[in-house]
Order: C-alpha cells, then sequence, then structure tokens
C-alpha cells in the first residue's frame, strides 16, 4: 500500500503552514476547432455558454474557495493586453471575478489569459500579490481530417473535500461534427514517464469508471499531486476515408487538498520508568480537520524503530513494524542510551 503520510516520534511546536494557489478554470474546453468551409467554431465562444474563465484562491487548512478575500477585483490581460474588449471580453468587479468572452480566435491562434491580483490575509491584513494564467488554442479542422478534443466538465482541480470525483470527455471530431459511431476510446494514465492503459485489469488500482467509453470518472485517491490522462480515439468505420487512424488528446488534473498529517500523543508522557510503559496515540490531518475513526478504514498505521545509525531496526516487531493508531512501547522495546527514536507511517 502507499505510504500517505510519515512521522517521527519527537517532541515539537506544531505550526499549521498554510499554502496559498491561486488557479483559473475554464467552463471550456482550451482547444477551440475551426473548420473554414462551412466557418464554424466549436466550442464557439459567440453563442451560449459564452467562454467563462473563473479565478480561485485555496488556502491549506481554509474550507472552499477564498477569492473573495482579495482586495479588489483582478486585472486581467489577453496576450498581454489590458483592452479586454478587443477580445469581446468583459470582467465581472465583484466575487468570484470570472471573466466572459464572446469572441471566437478569429485572427488569432492561441489566447493567453493572465490574471493578476493582491490577497489579503484576513487576520493580519498582510498582502499577497497572486497571478496565474492559461491559454487556449485554435486548431484548423480541413474538412475530412479527424481531431479528438479532451475537456474537463468539472474542473481539473481536487479541491478539500468538495469533490470527491471529477471527470474527462473526449470526442471525435469529423470536420465541424462529432463523430461517436464506429469509434473506440482508450484511456491511459501517466505513470513516471510511462502511459498505463486504463484496463479491468487495473480498475481497481487506480478506481477510474469508464474507460472504454468517450468519459471517464476520475476519484480523488487516483490524484497524487499530479496526474496526466491520454485520451487516444480509433475510427473503426472500414467505409471511412481515415479508417484505423487513431487520434489523441490529454488533459492533466491537480491535487491541490492538504496533505495528510500524523500527530503523535504520549497520553502520559514520553519518559519510560523501569518496568512501565509509554502509551503512543496516532490521530491524522488534513488541514486542520482531524480525520474519523471512519477515515482509518481500510488503511494501515505502521510504527518502526531506528537503530543506532538512524537506519530501520528491522529486529524489532515484524521484519521491523507494529501496527495500531494505540501502541504500549515497554522499557524492553528501548535501545540503550538516553533516548530512542521511533516513526509512524500511514498507509492505504
Amino acid at each position: 500500500m502507499p505510504i500517505l503520510a510519515q512521522q517521527t516520534y519527537s517532541v515539537r511546536r506544531l505550526i499549521d503552514g498554510k499554502t496559498l494557489n491561486f488557479v483559473l478554470q475554464s467552463n471550456q474546453a482550451m482547444t477551440q476547432l475551426f473548420t473554414p468551409d462551412p466557418s464554424t467554431y466549436v466550442p464557439n465562444y459567440s453563442a451560449t455558454p459564452f467562454l467563462v474563465i473563473t479565478p480561485s484562491i485555496l488556502i491549506a487548512g481554509e474550507a472552499g474557495d477564498q477569492i473573495a478575500k482579495l482586495k479588489k477585483a483582478p486585472t486581467w490581460k489577453i496576450n498581454d493586453s489590458a483592452t479586454l474588449t478587443s477580445f469581446g471580453a468583459t470582467a465581472s468587479a465583484s466575487s468570484p471575478y470570472a471573466l466572459t468572452i464572446k469572441n471566437n480566435m478569429t485572427s488569432i491562434s492561441q489566447m493567453k489569459i493572465e490574471c493578476e491580483g493582491i490577497y489579503v490575509q484576513p487576520n493580519t491584513l498582510a498582502e499577497m500579490p497572486v497571478k496565474a494564467a492559461m491559454t487556449f488554442t485554435k486548431v484548423t479542422n480541413n474538412g475530412a481530417s479527424i481531431i479528438a478534443v479532451v475537456s474537463a466538465p468539472l474542473g481539473t482541480i481536487f479541491k478539500n473535500g468538495l469533490v470527491s470525483t471529477l471527470r474527462a470527455h473526449c470526442d471525435l471530431w469529423r470536420g465541424s461534427s462529432i463523430d461517436n459511431t464506429s469509434v473506440t476510446y482508450t484511456w491511459s494514465i501517466n505513470q513516471s514517464g510511462t502511459w498505463v492503459v486504463l484496463t479491468s485489469t487495473n480498475a481497481a488500482t487506480y478506481g477510474i469508471t469508464g474507460y472504454t467509453t468517450n468519459e471517464i470518472v476520475i476519484p480523488s485517491s487516483a490524484v497524487i499531486n499530479y496526474a496526466t490522462f491520454k485520451c487516444s480515439i480509433k475510427d473503426t468505420d472500414s467505409g471511412s476515408s481515415t479508417y484505423n487512424k487513431s487520434v489523441e488528446d490529454f488533459v492533466s488534473f491537480v491535487d491541490m487538498s492538504d496533505p495528510y498529517e500524523i500527530d503523535v500523543d504520549f497520553p502520559n508522557g514520553d519518559g519510560v520508568v523501569s518496568g512501565g510503559i509509554a502509551t503512543v496515540k496516532v490521530q491524522v490531518r488534513q488541514g486542520a480537520t482531524r480525520m474519523a475513526d471512519s477515515f482509518f478504514v481500510g488503511k494501515t498505521i505502521k510504527h518502526f524503530r531506528f537503530n543506532a545509525a538512524g537506519a530501520l531496526d528491522d529486529t524489532w516487531g515484524t521484519a521491523g513494524y507494529k501496527t495500531g493508531r494505540s501502541l504500549d512501547i515497554a522499557e524492553s522495546d528501548l535501545l540503550t542510551g538516553v533516548q530512542t527514536a521511533f516513526g509512524v507511517q500511514l498507509e492505504g
């Protein structure tokens, strides 16, 4: 099982550091498909739903979006220009400060969106500049050619407790229309630089469903920090001019949930007298939230001891480990010397 968190037994001051992430999310795919004949754009920004880009501030240990704590409305730029009207864009002056774009990319092939603001910490009133950017690309499709386009209908960011799953959707575009007949879909996840095809064999490992369709459902457990997915679509229509041709597109998801942290408590003190014991109790936090008992179902708490050289002492316990959220350490568990170092890890 993967290690989710690790800690050593030591007396220390716990400082709840806070990590701030300023991100942009779009309601449309980041690729716009243009077909010259007939002249069509997909998605079409000039019709509802327009292209809407929404900024978010996510802070470790704080629930929900903190975008309302900006000092004032952020500054937007498109292709380094603050003249938003040139792109048919308007920016809301109130939270959540969304940018709405109503022009297609008729004369440009890319559209870089930048957003800058100042976050104000509510307790200290300290000001912190924040900035984020995202780029949209226009792809020209000349009629008979095909292209795969991946989108994330619910966004690409896992936030603390706000969503348990996200979706990646992929379509085969032939000209200005979606072709969903006589096509097959294959999804892969990038693992350490290698593409792993999602199948029934590894479905339990990743918990991802829909991998033979045009839309997969991705649980938060499948995205540790960052994960990239690839959708491959193959044309299986023997009467098609693109028969047996495959096209691909990619999408990445980010885990911005707080990491798990282990708290080690000694209810009766961390000293062991002759013939006595020291009881160690383990709790797990995510940000400022302590995890309930139900969180530990299917997970394992492992304790281990360091030897005099600072390495894992595999003579202790079973192959160097003892398990349990509560553990009694006896005098016989201690090495010679004033202090013995132990560690604990969460697996699941």
